[in-house]
């Protein structure tokens, strides 16, 4: 995709440097709650592989360390689990005028910003990369690009990620950086750096990130690159295309991690981990059990983007029990076939039972399965969530209600905003799923806040 550029002035290499040096940030972030499940800037630090690569050095800020000992001093410890998730330091925020029926408390999450500034000001960069999360996260990246233009006045600022890309118009307005790389980093940012004296990076998507200490407690894995389905509440394919990995490759760099910084806790970051599984995802996990028996190490795995129902086998369910896999969430959504054949076309009866009997086969508790229902689409009925949630339940599962956020570009967004009674095409923070956006009298606010409540009651 082409990217949105604000003019700015030529930028030069200083001589006194044999590589240019790239800020990578990854910003604080601002909402209603935030909780740490598997948070890492692999992106950011895959682009920092690719910058290497092409004859850059790298130094990365993480607004979001929980190990910061200045913050850790003036806040206290986060609560942290053994598996490498918790919480992040949270701060009290202003909440913007218009956002005064949220109900809830707005805050920023992150380290001090006085220890941010700091970060940024430690070295002298020749370009500064800022990497975006969700749409109504954007405020972090402003307070990131506004830190930098105080700090490094005339040094470009490039912007990337999901509410970069999903929302340029609006990055551009609200973090004003003198380029916004929409989509999988590629050629539009490897020209723009170029045209203006810097080594283009090494644009090449089987690139892995960068080694990195966020990486200690629990580190982040991806097989595949994107996802060949289409459902219509999701913009993936906006982000990225689908690419198939190579499982030599990632097992390479699993190895790496363990061996290197002793890290046992692994979270997929897939959003089609299963797909064409005997190509990739099968063969890494072989690759693993043997590694593990071998060196007599036991593994953790999870996977906080819910797998594809329609694609979980025996023989899956099986090899991820040898691994080590401790959690198994699944894109369950609905069990209208009604809901499937209108919306993401990946489910059927005769599969969810097969699935959940495979992994109980397999040696999985019911507890260890998280069934996601998705629940707050436009002119979706309270009912059929609740349906679901009976339905579900009389399994055994651990169910949770993930309430829909409009994302930008989806199939859905222009139903979206054409029903919805905020402005989201104008304002992200609308996004949040805290406001529940699509609320209409045959879903309201209390019907959401009861199917949640029923979905802890009833027997599991």
């Amino acid at each position: 995709m082409d990217g949105i550029e604000r003019l700015s002035p030529i930028m030069h290499i200083d001589n006194k440097k044999d590589r240019p040096e790239a800020l990578l940030i990854y910003p604080p972030i601002y909402d209603f709650a935030l909780y740490d499940l598997y948070l890492k800037p692999y992106g950011l630090l895959r682009l920092g592989a690719m910058l290497e690569a092409g004859g850059w050095n790298t130094r990365v800020v993480n607004a979001l360390d929980y190990r910061d000992p200045s913050t850790i001093r003036a806040m206290g410890r986060t609560k942290r689990k053994p598996d490498g998730t918790g919480k992040i330091h949270r701060s009290i925020a202003s909440l913007p005028g218009f956002l005064a029926d949220a109900r809830r408390r707005f805050a920023r999450y992150g380290i001090l910003p006085e220890v941010f500034s700091e970060r940024i000001a430690a070295s002298r960069p020749d370009a500064v990369f800022i990497s975006t999360g969700m749409t109504y996260w954007y405020r972090g990246a402003a307070e990131a690009a506004d830190t930098v233009r105080r700090i490094w006045p005339g040094v470009p600022v490039i912007t990337g990620g999901v509410y970069a890309s999903l929302m340029p118009e609006h990055c551009t307005i609200s973090c004003r950086p003198d380029f916004n790389s929409e989509g999988a980093a590629g050629r539009d940012l490897a020209r723009w750096l170029e045209n203006r004296g810097f080594p283009a990076p090494n644009i090449d998507q089987s690139i892995l990130p960068l080694d990195h200490e966020c990486w200690d407690e629990a580190a982040v894995l991806r097989l595949n690159e994107g996802c060949p389905l289409r459902c219509d509440y999701c913009a993936s394919a906006k982000i990225s295309c689908f690419r198939e990995g190579r499982a030599d490759a990632v097992f390479d760099r699993f190895r790496m991690i363990a061996e290197g910084r002793r890290t046992r806790n692994f979270a997929f970051y897939d959003d089609a981990l299963l797909f064409r599984s005997e190509k990739v995802f099968k063969p890494f996990l072989r690759m693993v059990i043997d590694y593990a028996e071998t060196t007599g190490t036991e593994f953790s795995f999870f996977t906080p983007n819910a797998m594809h129902i329609r694609y979980l086998d025996e023989e899956s369910a099986i090899l991820m029990k040898r691994a080590g896999f401790k959690e198994i969430r699944l894109g369950f959504e609905s069990e209208s076939e009604s809901f499937h054949a209108e919306h993401d076309s990946k489910y059927t009866e005769d599969s969810f039972f097969r699935v959940i009997r495979s992994l109980g086969e397999a040696g999985f508790d019911p507890k260890q399965i998280v069934v996601y229902i998705l629940a707050g689409l436009p002119r979706q009925h309270a009912d059929e969530v609740e349906q679901t949630i009976r339905y579900a339940s009389d399994r055994g599962l651990t169910l949770s209600v993930s309430e829909f956020s409009p994302v930008p570009g989806s199939g859905l967004w222009q139903h979206c905003v054409d029903s919805c009674r905020y402005p989201i095409e104008k304002e992200p923070l609308y996004h949040n799923n805290s406001f529940f956006p699509m609320q209409w009298e045959g879903f309201s606010r209390e019907d959401m806040s009861r199917l949640k409540r029923l979905s802890k009651q009833l027997p599991c």
